[in-house]
């Protein structure tokens, strides 16, 4: 599998894996979570906001692609649209959440995929009607991460074009 190439990234998540569990053994896996939450729907609002709002989810992940492969993460984006329904599907070879774990020096066993759900926890509350769910983890087992992001096409209406009574 490939490698998150990154040395400041590797450092940061193992660094955000180690908070996390220290915050869960002290405080319990909720307060742990929402410490952890804590500002970071903020981070992802500024972070995704435009490729989110503007055009496909598709479109606008695909944007990010360049920047996530420059830092050693190998992922696809697939359109899973429907007529009623603006979806992507992300593919995700490498994995936050096993890199971290073992830079902590955690077997296989001990991984969780605490990370990622804290980011799409976090996407979730930064757009509220953006639905978002991991379909498959590496953290979990799986050979790869797949997670889809779908919103109602009715959300992706411009307020500007619409009509006023």
């Amino acid at each position: 599998m490939p490698e998150i190439t990154d040395p400041r990234l590797r450092r940061g998540l193992c660094e955000q894996l180690r908070r996390h569990l220290e915050l869960r053994a002290e405080q319990g896996p909720e307060r742990a979570r929402e410490e952890m939450l804590d500002g970071l729907p903020d981070k992802q609002a500024a972070r995704l906001g435009p490729a989110v709002e503007a055009g496909s989810l598709a479109e606008g992940m695909a944007r990010a692609l360049p920047w996530l492969e420059a830092a050693g993460l190998v992922h696809e984006v697939v359109d899973d649209s429907r007529p009623d329904e603006d979806a992507a599907i992300e593919i995700a070879l490498t994995c936050t959440c096993v890199t971290a774990a073992e830079e902590l020096g955690l077997d296989a066993a001990q991984t969780e995929p605490l990370l990622c759900d804290l980011e799409l926890e976090a996407t979730r509350r930064a757009f509220p009607r953006l639905r978002v769910r991991a379909l498959a983890r590496r953290a979990e087992g799986a050979r790869v991460c797949v997670f889809r992001y779908s919103r109602d096409t009715a959300t992706t209406t411009r307020p500007d074009l619409e009509e006023t009574s």
